[in-house]
């Protein structure tokens, strides 16, 4: 039986793929500004792009500004990410620092989730999942490739490698060179989800992507991203759009 496990209202990896909106604003007045906004949105999920912020490496001012963000999301889920410079992310930033803020995020008690990149250092990832774990956050374990698709078979090794170190839930995004590529992630997607026993969440990135964006509820993807303004990636379709076209597909 899947491992789902419930955020708020509602119930992680059941139902409807729920619906993500990242914060890639810099200032604290901007992010504060942007949350108010999605708070009245029929969207579950609210992502803080921590490596778009530009006091992020003062860890005072990034938690007291998590802490304006979740007070204004009411009870959207927020999920805290800081996406290295290597998987597609705004800041370089030192090993070590990456896994200070995220701990601080998770022992806060502001942050929901943790998004943790599962090959940034494979074998200190389960036990920073563990520490996480303990802090009281969900932890998303992810990768990204903003270069290729990998095989098929290489898609659905890393997705169980984040569920073997002990992800709640395992996230993969993949660039597409071609149709065939989309159609190997969705393949993927299938797989992962009937074998795993964690929810997954996947996505085809760019224009060529964007049906994996939508497609979860017959893929098994749990969660899809949508933007409201700026993108934190390539391909992310609109909120208004997104909640229309997950309505009309539900």
């Amino acid at each position: 039986m899947k491992k789902t496990f419930a955020v708020k209202d509602w119930v992680f990896g059941a139902g409807m793929p729920k619906i993500c909106v990242p914060i890639v604003e810099t200032t604290r007045e901007a992010i504060w500004e942007k949350a108010e906004e999605i708070a009245e949105l029929p969207v579950q999920i609210v992502e803080w792009r921590v490596d778009f912020y530009e006091d992020v490496f003062c860890t005072d001012k990034m938690l007291d500004t998590l802490q304006g963000l979740r007070e204004r999301l009411k009870e959207k889920a927020l999920l805290f990410t800081f996406r290295t410079k290597g998987e597609g992310g705004n800041l370089p930033v030192e090993k070590d620092r990456y896994y200070e803020l995220n701990q601080a995020a998770a022992a806060s008690g502001y942050a929901d989730l943790v998004d943790l990149e599962a090959f940034l250092d494979e074998e200190q990832t389960p036990v920073r999942i563990r520490k996480l774990k303990e802090a009281g956050s969900r932890v998303i374990t992810s990768n990204h490739d903003f270069q290729k698709t990998p095989p098929v078979e290489e898609m659905e090794r890393r997705l169980r490698q984040m569920e073997e170190m002990g992800a709640d839930v395992a996230k993969l995004a993949v660039m597409p060179a071609g149709r065939q590529d989309v159609m190997d992630l969705l393949q993927a997607t299938v797989s992962a989800d009937e074998e795993l026993q964690i929810p997954v969440v996947t996505m085809s990135m760019g224009r060529q992507g964007v049906l994996s964006r939508i497609a979860g509820e017959l893929t098994g993807s749990a969660m899809t991203f949508a933007a409201l303004g700026s993108t934190s990636a390539p391909g992310q379709i609109p909120v208004k759009e997104m909640v229309e076209i997950l309505s009309a597909l539900g």
